[in-house]
């Protein structure tokens, strides 16, 4: 394993390499001089780290906690993007082209993050052009992912983006228990609606008829896959 101390925190230079495109493509030499540009933040549960229109001067890559990265409309209703764990990378388009936030990050956990400045990264790719080549690579790969993800959903009807939704926060979050998948991640139905992108009160509507088929139990937040095989089955129904 490689591994690198800063400041009495261990960065795993392999995990961020598994779960970080913007590592991924990096040798473990030019990885670890990229982490030794950067330095260590802690921030409580439920702070916000950056906002939509903030400068976009620095990268955060998550070492501990969980984070939700959102959008909000104008009428100040939230849409969660994605829910992010140890590993994952945050700003690293505003770290290349310096332009403002294009989301909302906020911590769900007390979260440590190793920070990057732009004004450190950009002369280490300017003494280190092949650097600047392999992650405009890991950038490439991660745009096509997400547009692939948004296709995708696109054609699906509610049960089965939500049954999606549910499946990918078992494999990230889940533990085999008696009951069932038991999702570590507490998410209130606002929050479900939010991550599938509709009202509260058609997910709840949903999971109603899920709970009454046995699928999963829905109590306080905790979600208990009880029939993964339905929700697969579900997951498959393209139609609208």
């Amino acid at each position: 394993m490689s591994v690198i101390a800063k400041k009495n925190m261990v960065v795993d230079v392999d995990m961020l390499r598994r779960c970080s495109m913007f590592f991924s493509v990096l040798s473990d030499e030019d990885a670890n001089a990229i982490i030794q540009l950067g330095r260590i933040v802690e921030h409580p549960a439920k702070h916000i780290i950056f906002q939509v229109g903030e400068a976009g001067d620095h990268l955060l890559i998550l070492l501990e906690g969980r984070v939700k990265v959102s959008l909000n409309s104008a009428d100040g209703k939230e849409a969660i993007l994605s829910i992010l764990e140890p590993g994952n990378v945050m700003g690293e388009m505003a770290l290349i082209d310096g332009d403002t936030r294009s989301a909302n990050v906020t911590t769900m956990d007390a979260c440590s993050f190793l920070v990057l400045w732009r004004r450190d990264f950009l002369p280490f790719l300017e003494r280190n052009p092949h650097v600047a080549l392999k992650l405009l690579s890991g950038l490439s790969q991660r745009l096509r992912a997400t547009n692939d993800m948004v296709g995708n959903l696109s054609f699906l009807n509610l049960p089965a983006r939500l049954a999606r939704i549910l499946i990918n926060l078992g494999q990230q979050y889940g533990k085999v228990t008696s009951a069932g998948i038991a999702i570590g991640l507490k998410l209130s139905q606002e929050e479900l609606g939010n991550l599938v992108g509709v009202s509260r009160e058609s997910v709840n509507r949903q999971i109603r008829l899920w709970v009454d088929g046995s699928v999963l139990d829905y109590s306080h937040g905790t979600i208990i896959l009880k029939n993964s095989d339905a929700l697969f089955r579900e997951s498959l129904n393209s139609e609208r």
